[in-house]
């Protein structure tokens, strides 16, 4: 599927889950968008103390009933999120495999993946730890973190969308998945690209220096603005550290925009040392969009 592709939210009963349905519900009235909810029972997970043997029938049951419980709860809160947008088709899925494989088999057919956190448990370890890797290396659609206590006011999404721009193609299918979003919500794009080289310019390289950076932001650019007239597009380079700008500026923003892999910039920062850091600290909710292949899912049919 492309742009009539579900926007598929996993939940598990958490405030964090409950702001990535929040979140998910109005990104797909803002798409007119079906809206997937998806409850993991996963056979392996810790679900509590004590609970080391494997389950039973009985055990199995109730979790069951647990899981239909929570994507009820969870389709009401959607509905709710988005009282004052439109109407949206709603479905649910209750799923008996491991969480992993589970919401990365989904990301094919789905428009966006979306996540929640908590401060603490199984899901939280496990949705921003190996999962949340695994889905940013390797899910194919743009995958987006939405943080508990993330702003979901209607004032909140007044604010700007703030992308990462590195000049490589990497960058290309996060521009413009930004831009869709921008569109959709009728805000403002701020594209940042932030100078990272190891040694900082001397004073008498300082202007070649900014030219090269200014070139390297218009032509990651060029197109764009022709494309989406109806975004105001606004630049800004900055010489700083990449995860230092992001979580200043996800201040601001109602939704960070990054790839995933690429050279400099924000290149691999998701997938390296800083990523648990960043999808834990953003303010704001936060999209990682993984390859080239993914701007297709913004096409339309």
């Amino acid at each position: 599927m492309r742009s009539n592709g579900p926007i598929v939210v996993g939940v598990d009963g958490s405030a964090g889950s409950g702001a990535a349905v929040a979140w998910g519900a109005q990104t797909a009235a803002q798409h007119r968008a079906p809206l997937r909810l998806v409850h993991v029972l996963d056979p392996v997970a810790d679900y509590g103390p004590g609970v080391t043997e494997p389950l039973t029938s009985t055990d199995y049951a109730r979790l069951e009933d647990h899981g239909r419980w929570v994507l009820n709860t969870a389709a009401e809160e959607a509905r709710i999120a988005v009282r004052a947008l439109r109407d949206i088709e709603i479905s649910t899925e209750l799923v008996h495999e491991p969480v992993g494989p589970a919401l990365l088999d989904r990301t094919g057919a789905a428009r966006m993946m979306v996540v929640g956190t908590r401060e603490r448990g199984t899901v939280r370890r496990a949705l921003l730890g190996s999962v949340s890797a695994a889905l940013a290396r390797r899910a194919r659609c743009p995958m987006v973190v939405v943080r508990e206590g993330a702003p979901l006011t209607a004032e909140a999404r007044k604010r700007l969308i703030v992308v990462g721009v590195d000049g490589t193609e990497i960058s290309e299918p996060a521009i413009e998945a930004a831009l869709h979003e921008a569109s959709a919500r009728g805000a403002p794009l701020l594209a940042l690209h932030v100078w990272t080289g190891v040694e900082m310019p001397s004073v008498s390289a300082e202007l070649a220096v900014d030219t090269e950076k200014q070139i390297v932001l218009a032509e990651s650019l060029a197109g764009w603005q022709e494309r989406f007239p109806d975004v105001e597009i606004r630049r800004e380079i900055v010489t700083d550290r990449p995860e230092r700008c992001l979580l200043e500026r996800s201040g601001q923003a109602q939704l960070l925009v990054v790839g995933s892999r690429g050279r400099g910039g924000f290149a691999g920062m998701l997938l390296g040392s800083t990523s648990q850091a960043l999808l834990l600290s953003v303010a704001c909710p936060i999209m990682v969009v993984r390859d080239v292949s993914m701007a297709v899912r913004y096409l339309p049919e």
